[in-house]
C-alpha cells in the first residue's frame, strides 16, 4: 500500500468535521418560547379503524423484526463457523490465500504489517498540527487517523488480486475442511470446558456448532467434487452457514448427460418465493471473463441484478457480460427458496466461475428476500 497523504488526511478529516458541526447545528432547534401557541387536535378517527391499522402495521412490523433477526442470527453463526474453522470472511479471501497457500494466521498478519507501515508513517508532529486543526488532544487526533487506516485497509480486502489461472482445486479444499474442521472441534471442546467453568449452562450453539462442523468433516471425507463446492458455497452465504434444508435447499449436481462436458459452464437454477425459477448459464470465455444468461420472469428486478453483479464483479477484475431473457412460464409461489447448480465431473474449478456463482445466488436471494419484506427494489451498496 502507498503510504498515508497527510495533506489529504487534514483536509479530509477539516471537511468531515465541519460537516459534523453543520449537522448538529441543524439538528438542535432552538428552544421554544414559554408561551408556545396551542397545537390543533388532530381529527378524532373511529375506535375500530384506527384498531384494525394499529393492528396490521404491528403485525407487519413484528413478521418484519422477526425475519431481520432471524438473518442477524443465521449471518452470526456464519461468522463464527469461518472463525473456529480458520477460514477468511469473504469467499474472495479465500480464493487468494488458497492460490497462495497461505494460512488464515498468515494472511491476517499481511495485512496487520501493511497497517502498521502505515501507522508509523504519521509524525508526532503531523499528529499535533491534525490535533491543532480539529481541537483534539494528540492522542485523539492519531486514533481518528488510525481508524480511518484501519478502514482503508479493510476496503482493499474487496480488491484482493484473483490469479486467472490458478485454478480451485476441490480435493485440496476437501482436505482442508477435514484438518481445520478438527481443529475446530478441539476449540469448540476447549471452549466449552471454559465455559462451564464460568458456571454458563446453555451450551447449545456451540454443541450445535461442533454438530454442524462434524457433519461438514464426514462430507468432505468422500472427496466428492460436487459436496466438496456445496460445503463450500454454503459456508460462504451468509444466510446458509453449513446447513441447508431450514427455509432454503441447495444441491450441485453433475450433468446427467454422457457428453464430454466443459469444465468451463455451469447451469444454475434457483428457486425464489416471489419470482418463481430463475435460470442462469455461466461460461467462461477467457480467463477472467464469464458470459451470464439469465432467464426470469418479466417481474423480475433485472436492473437490480445487473448493477449489483456490476459492481462487486470489479473488486475481483471480472470481466463479465450479463444478458436476460424473458421466461414465459407462468410465477408460481414457492414456500422455499433453493438453488441446483449443475456441473460436469471434474476435481477443479476456475476462481471466477466460482465467484460469479456465489454472488449470481447470494443477490438473487437477497432480492427476492427484500421482496418479501415489502423493500422496493434499489441498489444496495456492494
Amino acid at each position: 500500500m502507498a503510504g498515508i497523504n497527510i495533506r489529504k488526511f487534514l483536509n479530509n478529516f477539516t471537511q468531515n468535521y465541519n460537516n459534523q458541526q453543520a449537522l448538529q447545528t441543524k439538528a438542535t432547534p432552538n428552544m421554544p418560547a414559554i408561551n408556545t401557541p396551542q397545537v390543533a387536535k388532530a381529527p378524532e378517527v373511529p375506535v375500530q379503524s384506527a384498531n384494525i391499522a394499529q393492528n396490521v402495521s404491528q403485525n407487519l412490523a413484528a413478521s418484519t423484526q422477526n425475519l431481520q433477526l432471524n438473518t442477524l442470527q443465521s449471518m452470526d453463526r456464519a461468522v463464527y463457523a469461518k472463525e473456529v474453522l480458520g477460514f477468511p470472511k469473504n469467499v474472495n479471501e479465500f480464493i487468494y490465500m488458497l492460490q497462495r497457500g497461505m494460512t488464515q494466521t498468515q494472511f491476517n498478519q499481511m495485512f496487520a504489517n501493511q497497517l502498521a507501515a502505515q501507522r508509523n508513517s504519521l509524525s508526532q508532529l503531523q499528529a499535533q498540527i491534525l490535533a491543532q486543526l480539529q481541537g483534539l488532544s494528540t492522542s485523539t487526533a492519531k486514533e481518528m487517523v488510525n481508524i480511518q487506516l484501519a478502514s482503508q485497509v479493510q476496503g482493499s480486502l474487496k480488491n484482493l488480486e484473483i490469479l486467472s489461472g490458478g485454478m480451485i482445486n476441490l480435493s485440496q479444499i476437501s482436505q482442508l475442511l477435514q484438518t481445520n474442521g478438527k481443529d475446530a472441534i478441539t476449540k469448540l471442546i476447549m471452549s466449552m470446558t471454559e465455559a462451564s467453568k464460568a458456571g454458563i449452562s446453555d451450551l447449545s450453539q456451540m454443541k450445535e456448532m461442533a454438530k454442524l462442523i462434524n457433519a461438514s468433516i464426514s462430507i468432505a471425507s468422500e472427496n466428492n467434487p460436487q459436496k466438496t463446492l456445496k460445503l463450500l458455497l454454503m459456508l460462504y452465504l451468509p444466510w446458509l452457514p453449513l446447513e441447508d434444508g431450514v427455509g432454503f435447499d441447495l444441491e450441485i449436481q453433475q450433468k446427467s448427460d454422457n457428453k464430454e462436458e466443459s469444465d468451463s459452464i455451469l447451469q444454475i437454477t434457483i428457486s425464489t418465493i416471489n419470482y418463481g425459477i430463475i435460470k442462469a448459464t455461466l461460461v467462461l470465455e477467457s480467463s477472467n471473463s464469464v458470459q451470464v444468461t439469465i432467464e426470469a420472469s418479466e417481474k423480475f428486478p433485472k436492473n437490480e441484478l445487473k448493477t449489483r453483479i456490476s459492481k462487486e464483479q470489479k473488486f475481483y477484475s471480472m470481466d463479465s457480460v450479463v444478458s436476460f431473457s424473458e421466461n414465459k412460464q407462468k410465477e408460481q409461489a414457492d414456500s422455499k427458496q433453493s438453488a441446483n447448480v449443475n456441473m460436469s465431473q471434474t476435481t477443479e474449478i476456475n476462481p471466477y466461475l466460482l465467484l460469479m456463482a456465489h454472488t449470481l445466488i447470494k443477490h438473487v436471494i437477497e432480492i427476492d428476500n427484500n421482496k418479501t419484506l415489502g423493500i422496493a427494489s434499489h441498489t444496495d451498496e456492494i
